[in-house]
């Protein structure tokens, strides 16, 4: 994804994990995502990630959803 912008790079993220995760870029080249409203399944597990690229990001989340 090199080369890709920003809003692209949120525009995917938002796509493949949109509704469990909220995406959050800073401007400053480090990618977030948070995980909530937290319920009874999800209390216990990740609840926050962060990245330095989407690509990044979008690995450790996907590794976190596989588990």
């Amino acid at each position: 994804m090199s080369g890709e912008s920003a809003e692209a790079a949120m525009a995917r993220l938002r796509a493949e994990f949109g509704g469990r995760w909220s995406i959050a870029y800073s401007g400053g080249d480090r990618w977030w995502a948070f995980r909530g409203p937290m319920t009874s399944e999800t209390f216990n597990k990740v609840s926050d990630v962060q990245a330095g690229t989407a690509e990044e990001l979008a690995d450790r989340l996907r590794e976190i959803e596989a588990r």
